[in-house]
Order: C-alpha cells, then structure tokens, then sequence
C-alpha cells in the first residue's frame, strides 16, 4: 500500500510498505485526510519533536480523519466515518487511575517511535480510540476535531472566563480554536496577537474583537493598550516561541492566569522573575487533551465551533512534500494544511 515517509530533515517522498493487519482490539481504518500540526513541523524542519528522535524512513501525522475497512469484532459498521484519538494510555499506571490518562506513564502515539504515523493508505489502531463523527463534517476537515479537542482541554484548565478579558497569542490552529473556546466560556473580551495577516483576519471572523500584529517586542504593550494598562485576566499563548511566553506573562494582570498550549523548539523557557513574582500569576502546562473528543465531536456538530475557515489547503498525497513546505513557512495564509487519500 501506498504511504508517505519522512526520509530526513525537509525531504518526504511516497513509497509502500506492507498492508497492515488488526490485532485483538485494534480495527483496520482507511485514510481520507491527515492534517499537518505544529509538531509535524518541528519534526520536519529539525528532525525531533520533544526531544524524540527517530530513524527515517519513518510515517508521520497524527491529525487523521479514516473510514472503517475492517471492524474485527468493533461495533462499527464498516463505512463508517472515524477520527481517532491518537494517544493510547495503559490504563494502569498511577497516571491513569487517578483520571489522567493524557499523562500516561507509557503511552503510546500514533506517528512517535515505534508507531509510524497516519500518512499511509491504511492503519490499524484501538478500537477504545476510535470515535464516530457525523456525516455532515467534511472527512478532509474532520482531522481538526484533534486540535479542538486540545483547545477544550486548555478551556477546562483555566479558571471560568465569563466576563474576562482574554488575550490568545498565537492563531494557528489551536489557537483559532482556543479564541473559539472562549467566546463559548463567556469571555468579554478577546484580544488575539500573531505575525501573519492572513491569521488575524481569520481571527477576526471567529470572534476576536481586537487583533495585534505582534513582532518587534511590542506585543505586551499592545495587550496592555487594549485593555487600558490593566492587563488581561487569563492569557493562552498558542505560538510555541519564547518570547510569546514572555509577552502573556508581562501583559497579564495580577492574579491573573496563563495557559500554555504552545510547543517551543527550544527545552528551556527563560521566565521574567519580576512579574511571576510580584504578581503572583499562574502558570498552566497543556499536555495534548484527556478524552476530550466526545466534547470536540458535539461542538462542531452543534454548531457551536467552525473548523472549516482553518482548513486552508489541501494536496494529494504524492504532493506531501509541497503540503509541508507551505505549512512550515506559513505561505498563502496557510493555517492547517491536509493530505488527503
């Protein structure tokens, strides 16, 4: 069967490899789409992603919307259409029992060693895993139910909204659909920040009532503008960079709250003591999401969060390698970008 494999830094090609079979548990499902996320891109452009290494050739993607081929004993009809959760948790260690399965001991992750990725014509995967989406979302969109069902996990970390002045920086993906989130909790004021025009005007049409054009280091004084000197009460920085950390932290009112969704390259963060300190904010890590696609799947359903404006761009699967490049540099407007099968 055909697939798509990363052969090393910058450089995918198509190539097959072996049809795969369904274990006890797993069913067998046939890709439609696999949206490229920010970690595919820091695989991609540095060979790692969280300090995880691999031999090439090896399949990525994670973002994945399929049909099932074979349910092997599932109860699901074969045809129907699927998202899959893409971390498989042990359900035993003390992660697990106490309700975290997000933060297993030993999970594993669907395009993480040894576990190639879903960029291939078929692949098997835990039936406890995989979720039936209605037929009215867009298979080729439908892979964006994972990155919503981050942002949902992001909203339930952060103290209640309604009434808040809310600032996200960063507006990919995650943080379109963050911005989306909060307008749901009742924000009163949400205020977005990133480098690309395309994404701002995006933001704009989910629900942002004011938009910055960060860059320069004026980012927080410009948050700060927005809500005249008094600083936000909850900030979500969904970029990745540093400074977008350090821009949350210095636009943010005492007491106030910070949200990091973002994935940095680098492993260290260098943290302004001043304001952390003085202020006494408070800073909450987002770890990928916990069981949080029943929730994501209802959203879009209901109507209630749009995943269509961040579908962007959409490339056959022999056409991955240019799917990756105009995800990395952020071209056209790119936001999310799809290879479909």
């Amino acid at each position: 069967m055909r697939a798509v494999f990363q052969h090393g830094i910058r450089d995918i090609r198509s190539g097959e490899m072996p049809r795969p079979s369904p274990k006890k548990g797993e069913v067998l499902l046939r890709t439609r789409s696999v949206t490229i996320c920010g970690s595919d891109i820091h695989a991609w452009g540095e060979g790692q992603v969280g300090g995880v290494k691999w031999s090439v050739p090896f399949v990525p993607g994670h973002e994945v919307s399929a049909v099932v081929e074979d349910a092997n004993g599932a109860d699901l009809a074969p045809g129907t259409p699927v998202v899959v959760d893409p971390a498989v948790s042990c359900g035993h260690c003390d992660m697990c029992q106490m309700g975290n399965l997000h933060l297993c001991r030993q999970v594993l992750f669907l395009d993480l060693p040894p576990i190639h990725g879903a960029m291939r014509e078929l692949f098997t995967w835990p039936a406890f895993r995989v979720f039936q989406v209605p037929g009215s979302i867009d298979p080729v969109e439908a892979p964006l139910l994972e990155p919503l069902s981050v942002a949902v996990h992001a909203a339930e970390l952060t103290p209640a909204m309604h009434g808040a002045f809310v600032a996200v920086v960063g507006c990919g993906a995650i943080g379109l659909l963050t911005l989306q989130m909060a307008r749901l909790k009742g924000a009163r004021m949400i205020v977005v920040a990133d480098l690309v025009p395309e994404r701002l005007a995006l933001a704009q049409q989910l629900g942002a009532d004011q938009v910055i054009q960060a860059g320069d280091g004026a980012t927080a004084q410009m948050l700060l503008t927005a809500t005249g000197g008094r600083g936000v009460d909850v900030a979500f920085e969904a970029a990745g960079p540093p400074e977008a950390l350090r821009s949350c932290i210095e636009a943010t009112r005492p007491k106030g709250h910070i949200t990091v969704v973002g994935v940095p390259s680098e492993d260290d963060y260098v943290l302004p003591a001043v304001p952390l300190r003085r202020h006494e904010l408070t800073l909450q890590f987002v770890r990928r999401q916990n069981e949080n696609f029943p929730e994501a799947i209802a959203l879009v359903r209901e109507g209630k969060v749009r995943l269509s404006p961040l579908l962007t761009h959409r490339f056959a699967m022999d056409r991955a390698q240019e799917a990756f490049e105009l995800a990395e540099r952020k071209g056209d407007g790119a936001v999310r970008v799809a290879v479909t099968f």
